[in-house]
């Protein structure tokens, strides 16, 4: 959806709250988009929030990466030796290697166990951690709205050229694709722009966001460059809420982190809320009482899988509706209580039963 006026573009960018932080990131711009009679309304704005915030700027060295890309939408051919082309595009460049949230997670043994290593920290310990980090973390490519309907393989032809040699990004380089202006075309052509984008995602692999005006596209990107700043020094949180970010009544007992471990994991259940999972808890006071309770509730029922065909399936449903449907958890701010239902105890109880299947089990 297009960053209205609710959105980011209207609320004025502030100073990185570390100047030395902002200056960690630069912008590198293509002479298409800061050349003199180039770039057109955008760049003066973008320029503007550069200066505001901080963050540092300079033209791109075509020569050093082999020339000009192709321009996108099919326009005319390759954009020349000396980077003269049509095609307006900038990336992100930072001193220190950056690695998205999702790419530590999934390389830490642990899956995103509380005090996962910051970036720097995963860079320097060498391993799987530094493979994935880049100096480069963000391209972009900046188009009017009304050019997204042309073929997604021209800006496929794009998206090949940046992640290919000489040019240093990588063949995981994340580009992303900002579109400026309201859309005023009819029902049709918005249902072919969306297709267009969707395509390019899935075979180029390139992401898009729209934004309403230049005004929004410049502080777009000042919040892209600030974010990959501010990166450097944050630490990855946990998988799961441990210090109890939801939990506002549990207390913070060094001894009892366990507990606040189990209700923030019954938390990330859909439809269980804190008062839901303080009261599951309190009957089931770890994941292993749970799966056993649930084994045993299954086997006493004679409903196991070695007699599921005498007894029924509709046997186990209900089992499974009723496990904890009778559970009464207070309601924050009233006096009374309410029961859990069947429709979270069947949740529950798939998901903790031992012969739980895959399709069951939250990623």
């Amino acid at each position: 959806k297009p960053l209205t006026d609710q959105g980011v573009g209207t609320r004025r960018v502030p100073p990185c709250r570390d100047a030395a932080a902002a200056a960690n990131v630069a912008l590198r711009v293509s002479a298409a988009l800061c050349g003199a009679d180039a770039g057109g309304p955008l760049w003066p704005k973008l320029q503007e929030a550069l200066q505001e915030s901080g963050i540092a700027w300079s033209p791109i060295d075509h020569v050093m990466l082999g020339g000009g890309p192709p321009q996108p939408w099919g326009s005319s051919g390759d954009g020349g030796s000396d980077g003269s082309g049509g095609a307006r595009w900038a990336y992100l460049e930072s001193d220190f290697p950056y690695a998205p949230h999702r790419a530590l997670v999934a390389a830490s043994t642990g899956g995103g166990v509380t005090g996962a290593p910051s970036a720097d920290e995963a860079a320097s310990s060498g391993g799987a951690g530094s493979a994935m980090t880049t100096r480069f973390p963000l391209l972009l490519a900046f188009e009017d709205v009304g050019s997204a309907r042309a073929a997604p393989e021209a800006l496929g032809a794009l998206a090949a050229w940046l992640r290919s040699a000489p040019r240093p990004f990588g063949a995981q380089a994340r580009l992303l694709l900002v579109l400026i202006g309201e859309a005023r075309s009819g029902v049709a052509q918005r249902q072919e722009q969306a297709l267009v984008l969707s395509a390019s995602l899935v075979r180029h692999g390139v992401g898009s966001v729209e934004v309403c005006s230049v005004e929004h596209a410049s502080r777009y990107v000042v919040q892209c460059a600030l974010s990959v700043a501010e990166s450097r020094k944050r630490r990855l949180p946990s998988r799961f809420k441990v210090a109890g970010v939801r939990c506002q009544t549990l207390p913070r007992d060094p001894q009892d982190r366990l507990r606040l471990t189990w209700v923030s994991q019954l938390m990330q259940l859909a439809g269980v809320s804190e008062e839901i999972a303080k009261s599951i808890a309190g009957r089931h006071s770890s994941p292993g009482a749970l799966m056993q309770a649930i084994s045993d509730a299954f086997g006493a029922s004679g409903a196991s899988s070695s007699s599921a065909g005498a007894r029924g399936p509709a046997d186990a449903s209900a089992l499974a509706d009723a496990f904890l449907a009778d559970l009464e958890f207070p309601i924050r701010g009233k006096k009374g209580t309410r029961r859990l239902g069947p429709v979270v105890s069947r949740r529950i109880f798939a998901l903790f039963h031992p012969e739980a299947l895959p399709e069951h089990v939250l990623v």
